[in-house]
């Protein structure tokens, strides 16, 4: 069973040795220290940070222009765009500090839009606020949405595309506030592009 005690002591060697990014003898970074203490309130050790951030490492260097804003979580577009991964031993994605919620749940911030990687909301989830069209491709989530929730204001429409070779064709779209926690087969592991609302 995990303590805080140890995580305290891990933390007191610097948040930098946690994480693996830095030497001890570097300053703390805004990033780092808030790393620390996610990685703290989520009762993480070491390995679990330093796995997480393997995750997060992969998915910048798939995706150009994101940027780390937790310990498992990158945003683009000023946090218009977020993708949260899972924290170890739980299945559906969440920030640190929201509530754990039902297994089967969604759990998509409201005003925002999100597809998950896997069924019942499960998996990596993909949170959109703004108003443009997004190629899947260009956050490493193409042929990977196999559940969504639409909770967005009231009436807002998404619409979810498959790139057929030549064209983005529409494979869905969902009306504010509504959730499905499959896609079908039909649809599952293949929405390309996005347009939020």
């Amino acid at each position: 069973m995990r303590t805080t005690t140890k995580l305290a002591v891990a933390l007191s060697a610097g948040a930098l040795t946690i994480v693996g990014t830095a030497g001890p003898t570097s300053a703390a970074t805004p990033l780092d220290r808030t790393i620390a203490a996610q990685a703290e309130r989520a009762d993480l050790n070491r390995s679990e940070v330093a796995d997480l951030q393997k995750q997060i490492d992969k998915q910048l260097a798939a995706t150009p222009g994101g940027e780390q804003i937790g310990v498992n979580q990158v945003a683009w577009r000023d946090g218009k765009s977020v993708m949260t991964f899972p924290l170890p031993g739980e299945k559906q994605a969440r920030a640190v500090d929201e509530a754990v919620g039902t297994l089967g749940t969604a759990n998509c911030s409201y005003e925002y839009t999100c597809l998950y990687e896997h069924d019942d909301y499960d998996g990596r989830r993909l949170s959109w606020a703004d108003c443009f069209f997004v190629n899947l491709a260009d956050h490493n989530f193409n042929d990977k949405a196999s559940s969504w929730h639409n909770n967005q204001t009231s009436g807002t429409r998404t619409r979810v595309y498959n790139w057929t070779g030549s064209v983005f064709s529409q494979i869905w779209t969902s009306v504010a506030p509504s959730r499905d926690n499959y896609v079908g087969a039909a649809d599952n592991d293949k929405a390309d592009g996005i347009d939020p609302c």
